[in-house]
């Protein structure tokens, strides 16, 4: 039945053997051209680009220049979109060969399910042939050394929306976006860096840290406003106007006989509960590193121990989001993908971020030192603590930083880290904790991306040396077989969720983690942002090399922009406008040095100028610009002249009315006036 479908199709069908003749191949291809493909684009509403030379037909009109296609800002011509017609096919561009992949998967869903196939062993699995020329393109465009460069980057990507779709270009064009703004916050940390340790003094160095806090803030609102701004020019570009597709996509593990209408509330319970869980460990891990002597062995390790009990939050949870979102029995393919994407999100985010938001402004409260007097507490808090070795001005902050909670004195958990010195500012043992587990966490997070990068391209290479081998084990003539590039195709991994190839949910999730530490820790080590630069950097292009050699080719997905995860970015600035201002106002001099109701109110005050700092970004690149809109009104006018001069119009449809009886005259009666007597 299934080969009928395929014959009555006009689709060309091939057949041959794998190299060790243990699987056969079947290849399913359109040709670009003829009444097959153009019959296939009509039927499922297809969207394409016109010629550049269907705008000859259209008139000079107010602003609308005419005879040719308008130019965006950036100075490209942009092209209209429309739905394929038959009658009108000499106005569009041609089929590209992502057009007859796209269409040929569409026809092939309205009456077979491939992953229902792929479940019941019929097909062992499917996906878009590669194709050697365009591999080589972007290997040349992105991977080489001026592949760095912007004008090729902006080449690379379009060579990644032709072979992958526009979903994987939107990722790689915000990752590229990402790294190149990186850049501006890894100059200043840098620079920050070396004027600490040349010029700058303590309290200047903590101002410094101030001033970097809130740049930060206002560098992620330009960061993400001006990537929206461009996307919207991008999506007319590329003629996506959302996320749908012509043929929704049904998710496989969809069950069409199960109704779970309130599951979702027992799945987001579940989130809730796992966070309350980990909170708990991360306070117990954060109070044994509290309590360790620093001339302990255990100490040394503590920042590599709480880097694991992030990274083991974070795995743990990868297990158990999918399990939580399959009870919701969601429908569409992206219906599922944004569900999963914003439990993990959510989850993850908040595990990665909450040691460094627990060490930085609940230590000082929690892990407070009590006893009898304010000797004993000082002992306890400072190991060869001696009173007659305190100058009266190290007292007199001693005096200061002790409170009374009952019949008790005590100190605050961060307390400067020499007792002999109170009086010089010299930071806090907090601070010097926060930034060892900060660093460690960057280094151990660098480690583990290249190593989970890398690791795919090793196995997969091992898997087509097996099967080199086990034909050399065979007769000479199976020896002499070539290995076809859709076999190596198949040797590689899928890109679908927990797959070595890599997904879309967890691809954006890494880059959402390691960007939202940046923009909520980094003041505290503003040199962090200069291996967060370089860390990006490296991860963009290993990316890229997975997706070409170690991932199987996806299906090419339409996308508007980055889906559910812009507004999950835009969350994650709000979040850092409060930890950057929390770190002002509690952690950083002089805000620490004050009283907690004057640090509250300095809080509200700081924070709210920042918000509007970010609000005035906001109105200053405004997401939807004036060129877009004149350049849609001027498309639209287009492709609808274009419709009223292709085929039949609707005087071939429609009977003339009878009018002749409606008397509409300005003047009926003839009736003469004294004005028009002299004009006469």
């Amino acid at each position: 039945r299934f080969l009928e479908i395929l014959g009555h199709s006009g689709i060309i069908v091939n057949q041959f053997p794998s190299l060790d003749k243990d699987e056969d191949f079947v290849t399913l291809s359109l040709p670009l051209e003829g009444p097959t493909i153009e019959f296939m684009a009509q039927r499922l509403g297809y969207s394409m680009p016109l010629r550049r030379e269907a705008y000859a037909k259209v008139e000079p009109n107010g602003p609308y220049p005419g005879f040719e296609p308008m130019k965006n800002f950036d100075g490209q011509e942009v092209l209209a979109y429309d739905r394929f017609s038959i009658e009108g096919k000499d106005h569009f561009n041609s089929f590209r060969k992502v057009d007859a992949i796209r269409l040929l998967e569409f026809w092939l869903d309205r009456w077979v399910s491939l992953d229902v196939m792929q479940e019941q062993g019929v097909i062992s699995g499917y996906y878009p042939c590669p194709d050697p020329e365009e591999l080589e393109e972007m290997h040349h465009t992105i991977l080489s050394c001026s592949g760095l460069l912007p004008a090729n980057q902006l080449k690379g990507i379009l060579s990644v929306r032709r072979y992958l779709g526009d979903q994987t270009a939107f990722f790689f064009r915000f990752m590229m976006h990402v790294c190149n703004a990186l850049i501006y916050l890894a100059l200043l940390g840098a620079g920050f860096w070396i004027a600490r340790r040349t010029v700058l003094g303590e309290e200047q160095g903590e101002i410094g840290r101030t001033a970097v806090a809130a740049f930060v803030s206002v560098w992620a609102a330009i960061m993400l406003q001006v990537f929206k701004r461009h996307t919207c020019r991008v999506r007319q570009i590329w003629g996506v106007t959302s996320d749908e597709e012509p043929i929704v996509q049904l998710n496989p593990d969809w069950d069409y006989e199960v109704k779970r209408s309130n599951c979702g509330f027992f799945v987001n319970l579940g989130a809730l509960l796992y966070i309350v869980v980990y909170v708990a460990g991360i306070f117990s891990v954060l109070a044994w590193q509290f309590q360790l002597d620093e001339t302990s062995v255990l100490y040394s390790y503590s920042s590599l121990i709480l880097v694991a009990v992030i990274k083991g939050g974070n795995l743990v949870w990868s297990k158990l989001a999918p399990c939580l979102v399959s009870l919701e029995n969601l429908r569409t393919e992206r219906a599922y993908s944004e569900k999963l994407s914003a439990l993990l999100a959510g989850v993850k985010l908040f595990v990665a971020n909450w040691p460094f938001f627990s060490h930085a402004f609940l230590t000082n409260f929690i892990e407070k030192k009590c006893g009898s007097t304010l000797e004993e507490v000082a002992a306890a808090a400072w190991e060869g603590f001696d009173v007659t070795q305190v100058s009266s001005e190290s007292m007199e902050v001693l005096k200061d930083l002790a409170f009374r909670k009952g019949d008790k004195i005590c100190l605050p958990g961060c307390v400067p880290p020499n007792w002999r010195k109170m009086d010089t500012f010299a930071g806090t043992t907090c601070d010097d904790d926060l930034r060892a587990n900060l660093m460690t966490y960057f280094f151990i997070l660098i480690a583990v991306e290249l190593a989970f990068l890398l690791l795919p391209i090793v196995l997969s290479y091992v898997e087509i040396l097996k099967e080199y081998r086990k034909v050399q084990s065979g007769d000479a003539e199976e020896g002499s077989s070539t290995y076809t590039f859709l076999q190596w195709e198949a040797k590689k991994f899928p890109y679908i969720f927990d797959s070595w190839g890599g997904d879309k949910i967890n691809d954006y999730l890494e880059v959402a983690i390691s960007y939202s530490v940046i923009v909520c820790w980094g003041s505290i080590a503003p040199v962090v942002a200069v291996f967060g630069c370089i860390q990006f950097f490296v991860s963009y292009r290993l990316r890229i090399y997975r997706m070409l050699y170690v991932t199987r080719r996806p299906q090419p997905r339409v996308a508007a922009g980055l889906g559910i995860w812009s507004s999950i970015f835009q969350t994650i600035n709000v979040s850092a406008v409060a930890m950057n201002v929390g770190l002002i106002c509690f952690f950083y001099y002089p805000g620490n040095t004050l009283p907690l109701w004057k640090r509250l109110a300095l809080f509200l005050i700081v924070e709210h100028v920042v918000l509007m700092l970010q609000s005035t970004v906001q109105f200053l690149i405004p997401e939807s610009a004036t060129d877009v809109e004149e350049i849609k009104f001027y498309n639209d006018h287009t492709t609808s002249l274009l419709r009223n001069t292709t085929g039949k119009t609707h005087r071939d449809f429609v009977k003339p009315t009878p009018f002749s009886h409606i008397n509409l005259a300005t003047n009926p009666e003839n009736l003469v006036t004294d004005d028009d007597d002299e004009s006469a």
